[in-house]
């Protein structure tokens, strides 16, 4: 049976590592993508590639490159996110600019150069992370909420145009766990998160990256946002 390729960009960490792994485990292919901190971990059949997704041009090099090398791309995963938190009355242009760039228009230019690949093959799956903070309003969050409803709505009109070549389109909120941004979180804003857990607990990395696996193979679900977290929106 052919190997299946996966993309997964913001894969040196966090999520994106687990997810790595987990696809790894599966008997994927892995071609991750990071902006300035090399994985520190090593997977077979797997390449990593140096790549800015607020870059256009990076963005187009790392798909064709992706390609090249494992001949097709069957999954593409937007995970890679930057955070730049203010009063939307003290934050600046580019502290706008930055996260809007690269959490909305990286995941665009990805979605973009990836559906190219995928009509190709009439089949495809593209999972994008987003965030709680898509529909809940949190103080100093402007551009990083913005950024994910943003997201949001690019994954639900993705579905649409990309359902006739057979390619599926969902979203996933990852809830809170003890990686990537949620590393150094505080006692008292988990404490926070747990009250507002109907489970009175954060979410399982493992279990999500296992969640996400799976929805990668499903060829009938498209449009969807999952919230894989206990707190409800």
């Amino acid at each position: 049976m052919e190997k299946k390729t996966v993309l997964i960009t913001g894969s040196s960490r966090g999520i994106g590592k687990q997810l790595a792994s987990a696809f790894s485990e599966n008997n994927w292919n892995v071609c991750g993508c990071y902006r300035s901190n090399a994985p520190d971990f090593e997977i077979p059949n797997s390449a990593f590639v140096k790549t800015d997704i607020s870059n256009y041009k990076e963005v187009k090099d790392l798909i064709n490159n992706a390609v090249a090398k494992f001949g097709k791309i069957d999954c593409v995963i937007n995970n890679a996110s930057i955070a730049s938190g203010s009063s939307i009355f003290k934050m600046t242009d580019e502290m706008w600019d930055s996260v809007i760039k690269t959490d909305l228009s990286g995941t665009f230019y990805v979605v973009k150069e990836s559906l190219k690949q995928m009509i190709k093959q009439k089949d495809g799956a593209i999972i994008n992370i987003v965030s709680m903070s898509a529909f809940k309003s949190y103080i100093g969050n402007a551009n990083y909420s913005a950024s994910k409803a943003g997201v949001i709505a690019l994954t639900k009109t993705t579905a649409r145009e990309g359902g006739r070549f057979g390619i599926r389109s969902n979203a996933v909120l990852p809830g809170f766990h003890f990686a990537g941004m949620g590393g150094n979180a505080s006692e008292e804003y988990i404490e926070t998160i747990k009250k507002e857990s109907v489970l009175n607990a954060t979410t399982d990395i493992k279990e999500l990256a296992e969640f996400i696996v799976f929805l990668s193979q499903v060829k009938t679900v498209s449009g969807q946002v999952f919230n894989f977290d206990s707190r409800l929106i």
